[in-house]
């Protein structure tokens, strides 16, 4: 199995429909569709560099630390300020829905820019 969890590399599919485990990061870019546990697709973008994934077992009510973007540890809990993608702080609000996650309820509370969705503000 894909290993996509337990700070395993992204494995990830660029424009195919296999998941291909590259050993460094990831290029979040030129459109690709990265695979987000079980299937999920992010939209790429901004040439951000995603060296880790999320699973849909990652217990984000425990405050577990999860590998991010550029090797950045997020503690998603209770509106934990969550060091994001470039330095930037990218909290979501209380009880929102990650797009990327199939659409799963994540108990966080933050609000910035988000890379991926071109710097638009997280609602």
């Amino acid at each position: 199995m894909v290993p996509w969890c337990h700070g395993a590399m992204v494995p990830c599919f660029l424009g195919s429909m296999g998941p291909r485990c590259l050993s460094a990061a990831v290029p979040w870019c030129h459109g690709a569709l990265v695979p987000w546990c079980h299937g999920a697709t992010v939209p790429s973008c901004l040439g951000a560099m995603v060296p880790r994934c999320l699973c849909a077992t990652v217990p984000w009510r425990r405050a577990a630390l999860v590998p991010w973007c550029l090797g950045a540890m997020a503690p998603r809990c209770h509106g934990a300020t969550v060091p994001w993608c470039h330095g930037d702080m990218v909290p979501w609000r209380h009880g929102a829905k990650l797009p990327w996650y199939h659409g799963a309820i994540v108990p966080r509370c933050l609000c910035a820019t988000v890379p991926w969705r071109h710097a638009a503000l997280v609602p």
